[in-house]
């Protein structure tokens, strides 16, 4: 799942339309993932999975893209 959460920033990183990224967590996430739940700019979004996480399942963080522009 690494390989899947760092291809997805790069093609948010990639994409002009998008200026910032949403790190996002499940409900139930660790301290260490809540901790860094937030809005970035692209190019200063965390690297996933959380170094520190404690989750049994596992670090669950995903990114969301924020459109500026939602038509070309």
């Amino acid at each position: 799942m690494e390989n899947q959460q760092a291809a997805a920033l790069a093609r948010i990183q990639a994409n002009p339309r998008i200026e910032n990224v949403i790190l996002a967590n499940a409900g139930d996430a660790c301290p260490a993932c809540r901790i860094l739940q937030g809005n970035y700019a692209k190019e200063e979004a965390p690297s996933l999975p959380v170094e520190g996480c404690s989750h049994a399942l596992g670090c669950r963080c995903f990114y969301e893209p924020v459109l500026e522009d939602l038509y070309p």
